[in-house]
């Protein structure tokens, strides 16, 4: 046992500690219990008390009432660990809705019509698709563009779902090969 110069402490400073203990350890304890924090913690935070009545022995040595001394010392630990784990539960909170807000975007960016259905059609024609659907351009405001007649544009949207739409079903048809048997249901778990 040291004291906060780090050095040991003496014969009487040694005996006068061990019956510090001996008379508060039960009484403090029983406080750190009635917090409502479990043994180990509350054994933790006695403890902790005492190395801080270790730390300044020469204080409590001088005062008129050690107990009281190590009742307050108790009490900062105990707020010290409830601010920390405060905080703590605070960091971790702010961490989990950053990561649940970068999951969101992901996930979001992930289903653009962009990234979804790239390859599956044309670029230009999921260009047409999203500019007419998504972002609703007029038939005539996307014929001006092209330089085309309206019905030219009527018809390449068509063909473009037309694509779309088979290029979807041809893709769920390679996801689930064998999924409906010969008489087109799907096949019983035995």
């Amino acid at each position: 046992m040291r004291d906060k110069d780090d050095r040991p402490l003496a014969g009487e400073e040694r005996e006068f500690f061990r019956r510090l203990y001996q008379d508060h350890y039960k009484a403090l304890f029983s406080y750190a219990s009635r917090m409502g924090i479990g043994r180990e913690a509350a054994e933790d935070f006695v403890h902790e008390a005492f190395m801080t009545a270790i730390r300044h022995i020469e204080d409590i040595r001088q005062c008129k009432n050690p107990g009281k001394y190590l009742n307050q010392a108790l009490k900062n630990v105990i707020g010290y660990q409830l601010r920390s784990l405060r905080y703590a539960l605070e960091l971790q909170r702010k961490v989990r809705e950053g990561l649940e807000l970068r999951q969101e975007e992901a996930y979001r960016d992930e289903l653009r019509p962009e990234t979804l259905y790239r390859g599956i059609v044309s670029d230009g024609e999921l260009e047409l698709l999203i500019r007419f659907h998504l972002e609703g351009w007029s038939q005539k405001e996307l014929a001006e563009e092209a330089g085309v007649s309206e019905n030219a544009v009527k018809q390449r949207i068509k063909r473009a779902k037309q694509h779309l739409r088979s290029a979807l079903e041809d893709t769920e048809k390679l996801r689930a090969p064998g999924s409906e048997s010969e008489e087109g249901r799907t096949p019983e778990w035995t």
